[in-house]
């Protein structure tokens, strides 16, 4: 048995994943674009973040083009060296389509002793 059919991207996201690098004390963050690619366009209703709280974020709508574009910008607030690996669920406004998700990697660096 074969299945035909055409696949409809529901959005563009750049990057794909938030790989957050620093050092302790910095500011260290991330900003994603999500671009919605169906006809009718969708709304971001909610960030959820899912892990340990290392991090937060500030969802933004703009205008491109005359097209709707999110910009989700990811904020490192871990205040210890260490790697963490969390992910943000999106949730919009189409109950046909899963929430998206985002994977956010982080490694944060203790300061450098020697360039205080």
């Amino acid at each position: 048995m074969t299945v035909q059919g055409e696949v409809e991207k529901f959005a563009t996201i750049e990057p794909k994943r938030v790989v957050l690098l620093g050092v302790v004390g910095e500011n260290i963050e991330q900003t994603v674009t999500i671009t919605p690619e169906t006809k009718k366009p969708f709304k971001i209703l909610k960030v959820a973040p899912m892990g340990e709280a290392n991090i937060k974020c500030e969802l933004k709508k703009t205008d491109v083009s005359g097209r709707t574009v999110y910009e989700l910008k990811v904020v490192n607030t871990r205040d210890k060296p260490g790697r963490y690996h969390e992910r943000l669920s999106l949730i919009t406004d189409r109950s046909d389509h899963t929430p998206i998700s985002i994977i956010v990697s982080g490694h944060i660096r203790e300061k450098d002793k020697a360039a205080q």
